[in-house]
């Protein structure tokens, strides 16, 4: 080890403070680094656990292939495994109820593991004969048990009601059809299987809520492609990258299979962050670019505060170094050589103090799941991969801190030294001040600025701190509330948990009504709201046409001499739910006059054609304006359509959001929510019917709120739909989501405080001897700290004014990257802003006031004797 690498080292042991600061900033800075990496592959891994739970472990599928083509594909070179899967059809089932029918199937040993399914007691089948029996069949009341021997006529699904005659069979997909009580289907093309019982198994994925038949498995081998055509073929791909779009269908055609033959399972293909989809996935790696850039420019500011600041304590001793002959490069490299040293002690602690921290956090974040009935297991995911990057990203980052600091300790002469001209600038020129501040503000306020203007580097160093910490702050809490927006439009999550209609489609009122007054006591419900739709055309003027309809490349379609078409569904609510969601849109109710409504016209939807899921206003309208409801007439001779006036429907406010219930978005369609008389008044002038009466519930205990519903007389005569099941994992991951974004923040929060504090605090303990200096001259304690107080305004002031608009420029640039997949208009989050400005002069001020405090008792002789800190 050379002297001057002696002598670095030394110096770090002489300054424990300044050096323990260094050493804690870059732990920090490589902990935020770490947590945001593991943080990242733990969101993704529970990502695709849930998706595989959900939709089983296979990456594409393949229908009806023949034995040559599966062995091709069994020999191509991205299969891992094959899962086969034979629907043999449904059975009947004993007894009333939502499913009426036994669902056989039969899985190769494969697609067992593929299709997680869970042997719950005996063992899985391995014959054609053998099956084992869903848990909840056995729970329905089936009486058969391992060892017994089953018959059954297992056949097709067949719909008997008019707007699905001559439609193909049904699968366990789609729900089973009653009509006042009886089933509105049939099985055909029966066949007679003998199957023996050999174990159970917990419910299958594909047991859905609404599915009309609980699950037997049974067992398939390869042979049977030879006799039977409707096998899918799913396969689990060692290969899973966007290059499968391509490659599949290339494979498929040398192989004569037809594209329509191939599906994807694109929702796990995404939670692998896979998809044919260019625009999303540059979004998705544009928004991880910026968000790395930030992290690390956040992390260089942490770090080269530390370094910057040392080099200007230590600019006696590198003038020192010059005056015994040290050359420029090896000043330059002494600073070089304590980043190193630091990053040998900061780095591993740093890392397993990310760890450490993402460890506790997914331990509690379970428990808040857990608490709310969320059967989720956030488990931490840390690759060596992950901790090698994030190593060398902090190693990085700590040489780049150092580098300007080390260039600048280089051109350190001996002379600069001794005079301490560097940082301190006495010239009149650059010290003078504003005269208007000192009659303004007192002579503290222009000791205050003359201080920065002589300090300027440390001044600069103190601003770009908190510029740093205001751009980290916005930018992050702006990125989080994109991603929390964004998975808002595409998951199109419902906003009830139970709907209740009429089994016979219309009726049904007072029943309804019956359930409302009953549940409305129970503790765990907390909203209510029945209404009846009606659809029909609207027709509105050219110049109020939104942007939506007009940006259609089949636009002229909806434009006549009549105006522009729309379709148009109304909304009819009571007066009591008409008041309340008026109120929560705030519109006056007393303003809503009988043929007048609110028109929702702030809505999202997932456009097709532009691939991107679009916010925006439907309508280009304002209160006051109208629009006709109009009667569609078609023209059996001519082909011709024209639409006849019914009413006219004045707009009395304007919503951006539905009521509870099943919408649909689009650029065609107007929602207008009305009340009771005004639907009926227009009932009256049309042939078209309303929809039945619905009851949507909002609850905190979906299950328990059905059973209590169930439990009424009339709900019999009820259709009862519970979204929750299906609904739950949107809702596990928005909480999940909400969780790593509030997290998240809260993170660049507390770095960026101690990154304030650091820089604050470091600085003014460097300038001990100045304040001794001032003291020594008779500077009262009371000048003393307005003067602080005033520097602490500058500082918020200046950075401000640099920050602010450069976190705005980093928002539309992650607003900017996000409109490949989304389409919404671009805000600015005052709120944040507000909150940013008020926490800058709250933190200066409470660390400067800190800082201080520990010098205030300071000897004044022994403090301007002092070298080190």
């Amino acid at each position: 080890m050379n002297i001057v690498n002696k002598v670095t080292i030394r110096h770090l042991k002489e300054n424990k403070r300044r050096t323990l600061v260094t050493i804690i900033g870059v732990i920090i800075s490589v902990a935020m680094i770490t947590a945001v990496a593991t943080l990242g592959l733990s969101f993704l891994d529970l990502n695709q656990r849930q998706t595989i739970e959900n939709t089983g472990e296979w990456h594409y599928s393949y229908n009806d292939l023949n034995e040559e083509q599966y062995q091709a594909v069994k020999d191509h070179d991205k299969t891992e495994s094959i899962a086969l899967m034979n629907e043999l059809g449904f059975a009947p089932l004993e007894g009333e109820g939502s499913k009426p029918y036994v669902y056989v199937h039969q899985l190769n040993k494969a697609g067992m593991d593929q299709f997680q399914v869970k042997l719950q007691d005996g063992r899985l089948p391995k014959k054609p004969n053998e099956v084992v029996l869903s848990e909840v069949l056995l729970q329905s009341g089936y009486d058969k048990e391992i060892g017994d021997t089953i018959h059954l006529e297992v056949g097709k699904r067949y719909s008997l009601s008019e707007e699905m005659a001559g439609e193909g069979p049904l699968n366990q997909n789609t729900s089973a059809s009653v009509a006042e009580g009886e089933l509105e289907e049939e099985l055909r093309n029966t066949e007679e299987y003998t199957f023996t019982v050999v174990g159970t198994i917990e419910e299958p994925l594909w047991d859905y809520s609404w599915a009309p038949g609980y699950s037997m498995l049974s067992y398939i081998d390869e042979d049977i492609l030879a006799t039977e055509e409707n096998v899918t073929v799913f396969v689990k791909s060692n290969d899973i990258s966007t290059s499968l779009f391509d490659a599949i269908p290339v494979f498929a055609k040398n192989q004569n299979i037809d594209q329509n033959q191939i599906e994807f399972n694109y929702n796990l293909l995404e939670a692998y962050v896979v998809s044919p989809n260019e625009g999303a996935m540059t979004t998705v790696f544009g928004l991880i670019a910026i968000i790395i850039v930030i992290i690390m420019i956040g992390s260089v500011a942490l770090i080269y505060n530390a370094f910057a600041i040392s080099v200007s304590e230590r600019s006696r001793y590198l003038g020192m170094l010059s005056s015994i002959g040290a050359t420029k490069r090896q000043k330059r490299n002494s600073v070089f050589f304590e980043g190193i040293i630091i990053s040998l002690i900061s780095i591993p602690l740093g890392v397993g103090a990310g760890l450490l921290g993402i460890g506790i956090t997914l331990y509690f974040v379970n428990r808040i799941l857990s608490e709310a009935q969320f059967d989720v297991d956030l488990q931490l995911i840390a690759s060596f991969g992950s901790i090698g990057i994030a190593v060398v990203i902090s190693f990085i980052t700590i040489m780049i801190s150092a580098y300007i600091p080390a260039i600048r300790a280089s051109k350190v002469t001996a002379i600069d030294a001794i005079r301490q001209s560097k940082d301190i600038k006495l010239t009149k020129k650059k010290v003078k001040a504003n005269p208007l501040v000192r009659k303004i503000f007192g002579y503290e306020a222009e000791i205050a600025l003359k201080n920065l203007k002589r300090n300027k580097k440390r001044y600069n160093v103190t601003v770009l701190s908190l510029i740093v910490s205001i751009v980290l702050f916005l930018s992050v809490g702006y990125f989080s509330n994109t991603m929390t927006k964004s998975f808002e439009l595409q998951s199109n999550q419902l906003n009830y948990d139970i709907a209740a209609s009429s089994s016979t489609g219309y009726g049904g009122v007072e029943e309804l009504k019956q359930v409302m007054d009953n549940i409305q006591g129970l503790q765990e419900v907390n909203n209510t709201i029945m209404y009846q739709k009606m659809n029909m055309s609207g027709i509105v003027k050219e110049e109020m046409a939104g942007e939506p309809i007009t940006s259609l490349e089949n636009a002229s379609d909806y434009i006549s001499d009549q105006g522009v078409q729309y379709f148009m569904q109304f909304i009819a609510l009571d007066d009591k739910a008409l008041q309340d969601y008026a109120e929560e849109n705030g519109i006056s109710y007393s303003d809503i006059d009988e043929g007048e409504g609110i028109l929702i016209n702030h809505v999202s939807y997932p456009d097709d054609n532009q691939g991107k899921y679009v916010e925006t206003e439907v309508l280009d309208a304002e209160v006051g304006d109208s629009v006709i409801a109009a009667q569609e007439n078609y023209d059996e001779e001519t082909g011709e359509v024209s639409f006849e006036r019914v009413s006219q429907i004045d707009i009395a406010g304007l919503a951006d959001h539905f009521p509870m219930g099943n919408f649909y978005p689009s650029p065609d369609t107007l929602f207008f929510v009305v009340s009771e008389k005004t639907l009926a008044n227009i009932d009256e002038q049309t042939d078209y019917q309303p929809d039945g009466m619905t009851l949507y519930i909002q609850t905190e205990d979906p299950v328990s709120t059905q059973e209590h519903i169930e439990e009424l007389e009339v709900a019999s005569e009820l259709n009862i739909a519970n979204q929750y099941f299906y609904e739950q994992q949107d809702r596990q991951m928005t909480l999940i989501l909400s969780i790593f974004v509030y997290g998240f923040i809260t993170l660049i929060t507390l770095i960026s405080v101690a990154n304030i504090f650091n820089t604050i605090s470091t600085s003014v303990a460097l300038r001990r001897r100045e304040f001794a200096t001032m003291k020594s001259i008779g500077m009262t304690p009371k000048a003393f700290r307005k003067m602080i107080q005033f520097e602490s305004v500058f500082y918020g002031l200046k950075s401000l004014l640099y920050g602010l608009p450069i976190s705005i420029g980093v928002m539309y640039l992650i607003y900017n990257q996000t409109q490949n997949t989304f389409s919404y208009s671009f805000s600015i989050p005052w709120i944040n802003i507000a909150i940013a400005i008020l926490a800058v002069f709250v933190i200066v001020s409470v660390a400067m006031l800190y800082s201080i405090s520990k010098i205030k008792d300071d000897n004044i002789i022994e403090t301007l004797r002092q070298e080190n800190i």
